[in-house]
């Protein structure tokens, strides 16, 4: 005998319920749940009960779910009453008060964050605007001829020749050891530029995994 198995068409259902009353489409007090659970008694068998176990305690959550609905429901209904019964016996003002008087709630204020303080800030948003950014061209200068871009040619090879006799007994050594004992910025500026066409003319080389320079 070929038992069939509707666990997963009804757990489909109950997920499409779930999914309507989370986004507000209906309530599930109006929605019956009676064929759900008649499908899962009628399709149960000893054969598929540890496969339907979930299946039922979906439908169980469900059902339990609608209670609360309803007793919230039943509240609401019986509050109405009671707040018509009150109104009717005409009640005196201070009455109306104390039974409002726990609804409210002082709101905190943040002075950062207040109403005058928005507004103030929106006053000098709208009135304050910055000048406009001008651009100006920069006169030229004469530059001086020490300067290192200004080195005559010769004399920029021999400084540079100078520079590479003085760390070639350094070498093999890493790129901050070149620099390690000097403290003017300028000169290491200077340096820098002839290390850069010491290993551009390939007197030295270098080798990026190690970070190291050598002959």
């Amino acid at each position: 005998m070929e038992y069939k198995d509707f666990s997963e068409e009804i757990n489909n259902k109950i997920e499409s319920i779930k999914n309507r009353v989370l986004a507000g489409e209906i309530s599930l007090l109006d929605i019956d749940l009676v064929p759900i659970f008649e499908n899962i008694k009628d399709s149960l068998t000893i054969y598929n009960i540890s496969k339907y176990s979930s299946t039922y305690i979906s439908a169980f959550q469900l059902l339990s779910q609608k209670f609360e609905e309803l007793k919230i429901f039943l509240s609401y209904l019986d509050n109405q009453d009671k707040f018509l019964k009150f109104l009717k016996s005409n009640p005196k003002d201070i009455e109306i008060y104390q039974l409002f008087e726990d609804c409210w709630r002082d709101p905190f204020i943040i002075d950062a964050l207040s109403l005058k303080f928005l507004e103030y800030s929106k006053d000098r948003l709208v009135t304050e605007k910055p000048e406009p950014l001008k651009i100006e061209h920069l006169d030229k200068i004469n530059l001086k001829e020490t300067f290192l871009l200004e080195i005559p040619e010769k004399r920029f090879t021999d400084k540079m020749l100078a520079f590479f006799n003085v760390i070639k007994d350094k070498l093999p050594c890493s790129y901050e050891e070149i620099f390690e004992n000097e403290r003017d910025q300028i000169k290491i500026f200077e340096n820098f530029v002839y290390l850069l066409h010491l290993l551009q003319l390939n007197k030295i080389k270098y080798e990026k995994n190690t970070n190291m320079l050598y002959l």
